[in-house]
């Protein structure tokens, strides 16, 4: 009998700017993508078209890497889904999920066998309305939270608070318009070994101004792996917060998040 392997999650970064720039080699990336892929990146130019093909070279070298016995890159069967994530059979059955998320040319995509997780990533950008929309989608402890902060930690928190809350509609295979968001207080704690059950995590990156954070069952990933290919990858130990999460939601049986 083969032994279960150990419940984690897995966190991969890339960039996509400098994305395959010798012909042979965007050739060599297409000829990997399925049909609804090939007909969704068509849809796409510039930022846009890189990020894409990007991400979907990522998950491929990325479920390969962290799957025991898991087929090569090139033998993966990704399938597009309108406004949600692909979906890979492959993976799904065999107890794994994934989540995706992109932001002015950075891509993060988590990998887990512990249950459905949910990654988001922001550019943090000031905006002018920040506090109106905190009151529309933050919980009021949340918001007064906010409104105590000067402006430049008001904005780190704001992003820090939003990827969580974005990471938790994908994971729980939600919608901003639920009601979920509001509802829901984020709480920092700590020592991440008292959470149990579903838990979210900021993890502050090298790559400033970004936020990231993801929401998942079971332990944190303490370390992240930043490049592509993943061979030359850099693995980097990001200074991460976690938050508890009430009231604690329920894990949809997802494939994985909404769209990206």
């Amino acid at each position: 009998m083969q032994t279960p392997e150990p419940a984690s999650t897995q966190v991969f970064l890339c960039d996509s700017g400098n994305l395959l720039p010798m012909p042979e080699e965007h050739e060599q990336a297409l000829r990997l993508l399925g049909p609804s892929e090939q007909a969704r990146l068509a849809q796409y130019q510039g930022r846009r078209y890189r990020e894409f093909l990007q991400t979907r070279l990522l998950l491929r070298q990325a479920l390969s890497t962290t799957i025991p016995g898991a087929p090569p890159p090139e033998h993966w069967r990704i399938s597009e889904r309108p406004e949600q994530a692909p979906l890979v059979h492959q993976a799904v059955d065999q107890g794994w999920r994934y989540s995706l998320s992109h932001s002015r040319g950075c891509i993060a995509i988590a990998i887990s066998n512990a249950g459905p997780c949910g990654i988001d990533l922001e550019h943090q950008r000031p905006r002018a309305n920040l506090m109106a929309l905190a009151e529309q989608w933050f919980h009021p402890d949340e918001t007064e939270f906010l409104a105590s902060l000067d402006k430049p930690d008001q904005i780190v928190a704001f992003y820090r608070l939003w990827t969580m809350k974005e990471a938790l509609i994908k994971v729980t295979d939600s919608s901003v318009f639920s009601g979920i968001l509001a509802s829901t207080r984020f709480t920092a704690c700590g020592n991440p070994e008292t959470l149990q059950g579903v838990q979210a995590h900021s993890l502050a990156l090298p790559k400033a101004p970004f936020s990231l954070a993801i929401v998942c069952a079971g332990k944190p990933p303490l370390d992240v792996t930043d490049g592509y290919p993943l061979e030359t990858a850099e693995r980097v130990r990001p200074t991460l917060t976690s938050y508890a999460i009430d009231p604690a939601p329920s894990l949809a049986q997802a494939t994985s998040g909404r769209s990206m």
